[in-house]
């Protein structure tokens, strides 16, 4: 474990932005389609290291993967604990209800992203 007497140590929590390729696995394999199981490991590898290195040149003294090798913090626990499955049909915010503008701005956007209104 890391230690200063001298300064207060600082670290990363939380997710990075992924690369489009590893980004595109990652959501594939969430989705259940056909996936590259050796290109989505090298990614992986990848993403990290760059993650790692970004955070270490940032100055950051504990650094963390960056959430690279998952595709949501809220959804990649069915890949890793049994237990967990379906859908939570959480309720759409005011701002999506109240402004049809913004809702359909904001439904584009996730087109191509992870989980996150319906996570297990």
């Amino acid at each position: 474990m890391e230690r200063s007497e001298r300064r207060i140590l600082t670290t990363h929590v939380g997710s990075l932005p992924r690369a489009a390729p590893l980004r595109d696995l990652l959501l594939r394999q969430e989705r259940g389609e056909p996936f590259e199981a050796t290109e989505l490991d090298r990614q992986v590898e990848a993403a990290v290291h760059r993650a790692v290195r970004g955070q270490r040149k940032a100055g950051i003294d504990i650094a963390s993967d960056g959430e690279q090798p998952r595709v949501g913090f809220s959804t990649y626990v069915t890949r890793r604990m049994r237990g967990f499955g379906g859908e939570s049909r959480r309720p759409a915010a005011r701002d999506i209800l109240e402004f049809p503008d913004y809702a359909a701005m904001f439904a584009e956007r996730r087109r191509l992203a992870a989980r996150v209104g319906n996570a297990p």
